[in-house]
């Protein structure tokens, strides 16, 4: 009787272990299955590509490139050939101081050349010209009627209105009408010497000679600018 009653009590412990053991192995299956399936919704995996896609997957370059600079296209300049300039040949001037020769009661105007050094200018060649007729006037066939120790304070020449020669006050003094006509004709061909058409502004002391301000004691009228055709035709002198 005492073995009778102890084997059901075995079968049944050795039951419930059984029962024991698979309920844990399928709470532990269970389990696993629960984290196997959160690790499939969190985890990405990225395709990779191979080397024949790496090669012909397009580049974008919108953002990596370096803009290039706006630089303007200039056209290069022809080379000019470079020629060396021609020098302008000196002019050889030939003014003249004009003296008086008198024969009888005939007056006449002359010319005397005046050596000038090549390459002045037609303002320094007239200075020197003038300053020599003041300074040899006289000599044994030649006359002057230009008072001794007049000087040239002056000589310009204006492109637009001609050549202005400014005389020391040494030039209004002496003689009568006749001889004041004939320095101021003296004064005038030796200015003009170099251009025969030029106008001549005369003055004494910076002071033009004209209708206010006549040449001399007898008031010499002069109408500037003077020229050769037009004192000719005023004072009738050859």
């Amino acid at each position: 009787m005492k073995t009778q009653n102890t084997r059901p009590v075995q079968q049944n412990i050795f039951i419930i272990y059984i029962l024991s053991l698979l309920s844990l192995v399928i709470t532990v299956v269970w389990l696993n299955g629960i984290g196997l399936n959160n690790n499939s919704t969190t985890i990405k995996t990225t395709p990779t590509s191979t080397p024949e896609q790496i090669k012909k997957s397009p580049i974008s370059t919108e953002n990596n490139t370096v803009p290039k600079p706006n630089i303007p296209f200039i056209l290069p300049k022809p080379v000019e050939k470079l020629t060396p300039k021609e020098k302008t040949p000196s002019i050889q001037l030939q003014p003249k101081a004009y003296l008086l020769q008198v024969e009888g009661e005939k007056v006449s105007l002359v010319p005397q050349a005046v050596a000038i050094k090549k390459g002045v200018s037609k303002e320094v060649a007239l200075q020197q010209t003038l300053n020599q007729l003041f300074d040899n006037n006289q000599n044994n066939q030649f006359t002057s009627t230009i008072p001794q120790g007049t000087k040239l304070l002056g000589l310009r020449i204006d492109d637009t209105t001609g050549i202005h020669v400014n005389l020391s006050d040494e030039f209004r003094y002496g003689g009568g009408s006749t001889s004041m006509i004939y320095r101021v004709a003296q004064v005038l061909y030796t200015a003009s010497s170099i251009d025969e058409s030029a106008n001549i502004y005369l003055s004494i002391e910076g002071e033009l000679l004209d209708e206010e301000n006549p040449l001399g004691g007898e008031g010499l009228i002069l109408a500037e600018p003077l020229t050769r055709q037009k004192f000719i035709k005023d004072f009738s002198i050859n």
